[in-house]
């Protein structure tokens, strides 16, 4: 999972970054949505790299649907995005996430996993808001994390900080980091990860995610196989009153059955989640960026 060198960051960079969490998660968080959502629409005027990402994803992805309502879906989620940061903001300064959500669904299956001696080891995509879902993680069980270190030092420790609020705990995705998770999982514990990030080349396969080749991390299935924990998806999703709904939804996947058979179905799952909220799914993120044959990938217009 691990992928790129950890360096030194700009520590005028991060200080403004942190002084932007601060800000946003002491505004109300209407203020915040709203003004994170204008941000994101003068991106699109200005063809920021955020929307250009988005553009390109949803024509490739959901081809069936008209320019119209590409486009309309287009605006939802740079919206969605826009939002994600007043979120964040709050889940990681000023912790209060957990009193955002109303409907919760999925929990007295996981209970009774745990009950009967397993762990559970939850998986996702980038739709809803994550944060908000790990949140709720660390609240409700003994919860590991597992992440991606940004290549920043400094913004490493920004986010462990922010997502350790709860006592969860936080595991780089480096060879320690997965033989903790997998000790975790055996001792009856939860943990997660997200199956939707772009892993590195010896990490993962290729095989479709929406009908186009994507590198497909192998991690879920290792982490299965070696834990004997049940597989679940998560996703925290905002309703119609600006709350969270919580889906906790089990995955019911062969684990010994080949890596590619495996990895395509753990993305047709994801896939499903999508659909139902496609605009809330984090479209600016380049899931295609790496490709099979090293030509250039679809964001390189």
């Amino acid at each position: 999972m691990a992928k790129g060198k950890v360096v030194q960051s700009d520590a005028k960079k991060v200080a403004l970054i942190r002084g932007a969490l601060r800000l946003f998660a002491w505004l109300p968080l209407s203020v915040g949505r709203a003004l994170g959502s204008a941000m994101m629409k003068f991106g699109k005027l200005t063809n920021s790299r955020a929307y250009r990402t988005t553009k390109t994803n949803i024509e490739t992805c959901l081809p069936e649907l008209t320019d119209k309502q590409q486009q309309e879906l287009i605006n939802k989620s740079l919206q969605s995005t826009g939002s994600l940061f007043a979120e964040v903001a709050k889940t990681w300064v000023k912790p209060q996430s957990i009193q955002w959500v109303d409907n919760i669904y999925g929990l007295e299956q996981v209970s009774a996993s745990l009950q009967n001696g397993k762990g559970v080891l939850f998986t996702g995509a980038h739709v809803g808001n994550w944060e908000v879902a790990l949140y709720f993680l660390g609240d409700q069980f003994t919860f590991n994390c597992m992440y991606r270190p940004p290549r920043q030092l400094e913004m490493d420790e920004v986010i462990s900080k922010g997502r350790s609020q709860n006592e969860t705990k936080m595991l780089r995705g480096d060879l320690k980091g997965v033989m903790q998770m997998i000790k975790a999982l055996k001792q009856g514990e939860v943990a997660a990860l997200l199956s939707d990030q772009e892993p590195g080349r010896k990490s993962g396969i290729y095989v479709p995610f929406f009908g186009k080749k994507a590198l497909t991390m192998n991690l879920v299935q290792k982490m299965q196989q070696k834990s004997g924990a049940e597989l679940y998806q998560i996703a925290a999703i905002r309703n119609q009153q600006g709350r969270f709904d919580i889906y906790m939804e089990p995955i019911k996947i062969d684990v010994e059955q080949d890596e590619k058979s495996y990895a395509e179905q753990i993305n047709l799952t994801l896939e499903a989640m999508i659909k139902r909220f496609p605009e809330q799914y984090q479209w600016s993120y380049k899931r295609f960026k790496s490709t099979e044959d090293g030509s250039p990938n679809i964001y390189k217009k």
